[in-house]
């Protein structure tokens, strides 16, 4: 099973722990811990970021959430294409008969399920076989068309769509579907992510300010056309890229020493830029249609991984996808920083005392769903992790072993070092590892798969 991007799970937009339905969010300028209870560094940073937020980032987090239940809805089911199994399939879906208002489009790598976010009004789905991989449609190729019944639009979420794609379709192919690239900044009401841009790290983009709006506005954060798979150079062939994501609150201007760094004469650098207080699993699955969206583009054989903290959880669960749906036979090395691989025990007393929970906190949970599942599924045939830990803990706040924000306990999960062809460790904290020259030789090594 998939999920998109732009549709958090509904287990992710509850604003209230005792609630399914938005709330008014109160003012609240305590933190208030059990009797006996004492905050570590993580939860003290969540707390410190709401209580220094304020009241206004709460209601625009509210106001977010209440915005992806009102306007959105998913669509899943099966695509069977006969003529060509392992030939991508694009899906979009469409308010009209006629395919003029395109909501959303996704790219599929082959034939078996599939699942992408519409709007409330969307009421046609159209897929076709992009043959001769030119990201548009012709009338010569396998397409479908399925209408939504009454029933359907009224249920919201639709599933167990079946799609049949064996030859061409006698509808007139829709003008939108001819550049479908052109769609990119239009679709879902704008809620929606860039892809393959040029962009320096200095752009505004990637500020701190920008990252702060990730967090407590994640919708409006894609209206601004802040989320996407960035280049920081134009796409070059006979270099393999690395895709670098960044942690919850944070951006791609982390990894700057780390890209300086980084061997250039082999390798592109990309980055994420995505709103880190979404569901990571859906932010996972949206990853893989992103990136299967960039390789009908470019074709690149290998992608390799480059994720900071809470960035690693995100991509573990971009390859658990990966592997669910026989997809990313691109996926190379991997190499995690500091990930919180056993979760942060505190956020569950957070989410307790927490009137708004921002979705991704739920997936931090040690004894959670999203943990619990993250390691059920095998990494892809092809991707080689290397775990970089780290344990130089300088904070007042807590005394476990670990650096500072992560303990190694969660650093180190048993599931997580099974599946690494290497671990390394650097007395270094949660932070200070990004800048360090030995951690960035390490870094380079495992990319090249030097073990």
């Amino acid at each position: 099973m998939t999920r998109n991007l732009f549709a958090p799970h509904k287990s992710s937009i509850v604003l209230d722990k005792d609630s399914t339905e938005p709330q008014e969010v109160p003012c609240r300028p305590t933190i208030y811990l059990p009797r006996g209870q004492t905050a570590g560094r993580w939860l003290v940073l969540l707390a410190s970021l709401l209580l220094l937020s304020g009241c206004g980032n709460l209601a625009r987090l509210a106001k977010d959430i209440r915005e992806t239940g009102d306007r959105l809805r998913v669509v899943s089911g099966r695509i069977n294409a006969p003529v060509c199994k392992d030939c991508e399939i694009i899906i979009a879906v469409s308010g009209d008969d006629q395919g003029q208002e395109i909501h959303n489009y996704r790219v599929f790598e082959r034939s078996g399920s599939f699942r992408l976010a519409a709007l409330r009004d969307s009421r046609f789905l159209i897929a076709f076989q992009d043959l001769n991989r030119d990201f548009s449609y012709q009338a010569n190729e396998p397409a479908a068309w399925y209408k939504l019944s009454e029933r359907e639009i009224k249920a919201g979420d639709v599933t167990d769509i079946e799609l049949l794609l064996q030859g061409p379709s006698e509808r007139p192919v829709p003008p939108t579907l001819e550049k479908i690239f052109n769609l990119r900044g239009s679709s879902l009401g704008k809620i929606d992510v860039r892809v393959g841009e040029v962009l320096d790290l200095d752009h505004e983009h990637f500020s701190h300010e920008s990252a702060s709006m990730g967090m407590w506005e994640p919708i409006g954060f894609m209206k601004s056309g802040r989320a996407g798979i960035f280049f920081l150079e134009p796409y070059d062939p006979a270099r393999i890229p690395v895709l670098f994501v960044h942690g919850i609150n944070g951006t791609p201007r982390n990894f700057k020493a780390i890209i300086q760094g980084l061997d250039r004469q082999r390798f592109q650098p990309w980055v994420l830029n995505y709103p880190s207080g979404l569901d990571l699993r859906a932010l996972g699955d949206g990853l893989v249609g992103i990136l299967a969206e960039l390789r009908h583009r470019y074709g690149f054989n290998s992608l390799h991984f480059v994720a900071h903290s809470m960035g690693g959880l995100m991509v573990r669960e971009y390859m658990a996808e990966c592997t669910r749906s026989n997809a990313c036979d691109y996926a190379g090395n991997f190499v995690s920083i500091s990930t919180p691989f056993g979760g942060v025990a505190s956020t569950a007393l957070w989410i307790d005392y927490a009137r708004v929970v921002m979705p991704v906190w739920r997936n931090l949970v040690p004894d959670g769903p999203f943990l619990s599942e993250l390691f059920m599924h095998p990494l892809p045939p092809g991707a080689r992790q290397t775990m970089l830990v780290t344990y130089l803990n300088t904070s007042r706040l807590s005394r476990d072993s670990g650096d500072g924000v992560i303990p190694l306990e969660s650093q180190l999960r048993l599931e997580a070092q099974r599946q690494a062809v290497a671990i390394r460790g650097f007395n270094e904290d949660h932070s200070s590892v990004l800048q360090s020259s030995e951690a960035i030789e390490e870094v380079n090594q495992a990319l090249i798969g030097i073990r």
